[in-house]
């Protein structure tokens, strides 16, 4: 079955996109969690990392959005006419402006330039590399972990480091 975008299970997929990055390029995680009474079911992944990291890190979750669509796992639900693109870029806003250093203010946007050079820092010029090999080599442990999440909705980084099974590539 494939996971409808924007569902629990596809939010779910994001935040473990940054906390797999984090934790393989040495970084630690402290916990992912569903902000409580948020509407829209926003969550977050709290990860400790080095500076040297952290563009990687923040481009997590959009490599692991991207992963799904292009893999066939997740699409868009039956009436929705959205474009998939601007889904994936919305949703990585935030992710968008961590990369880059700097907030937006209200009505501006990142270059096109800007938002290559993010989209190839997560998943390279062919859809097949920057962060994705790395979302290959954890994806069982990811499945697991996103299951735990979308039903407890907080997995602390102890679970999440035994769920991904990391003591297996150390």
């Amino acid at each position: 079955m494939k996971l409808v975008v924007d569902s629990i299970e596809y939010k779910c997929w994001h935040e473990i996109g940054h906390a797999t990055v984090c934790l393989h390029l040495g970084g630690d995680v402290e916990f992912i969690e569903f902000l409580s009474g948020d509407a829209l079911g926003h969550a977050r992944t709290h990860c400790i990392h080095l500076p040297e990291i952290e563009r990687s890190v923040a481009c997590g979750g959009f490599a692991a959005e991207f992963y799904l669509i292009n893999s066939g796992r997740a699409e868009l639900g039956p009436d929705d006419r959205r474009n998939i693109s601007q889904i994936i870029f919305h949703n990585a806003a935030v992710d968008r402006q961590a990369f880059w250093g700097r907030t937006l203010g209200a009505g501006v946007e990142f270059s096109k330039s800007e938002d290559t050079e993010f989209m190839h820092h997560a998943i390279g010029p062919d859809g097949n590399g920057g962060l994705i090999p790395i979302l290959n080599r954890y994806l069982p442990g990811m499945q697991d972990v996103v299951r735990e999440l979308s039903e407890s909705r907080r997995v602390e980084g102890r679970r999440i480091k035994e769920l991904l099974r990391l003591d297996n590539y150390q």
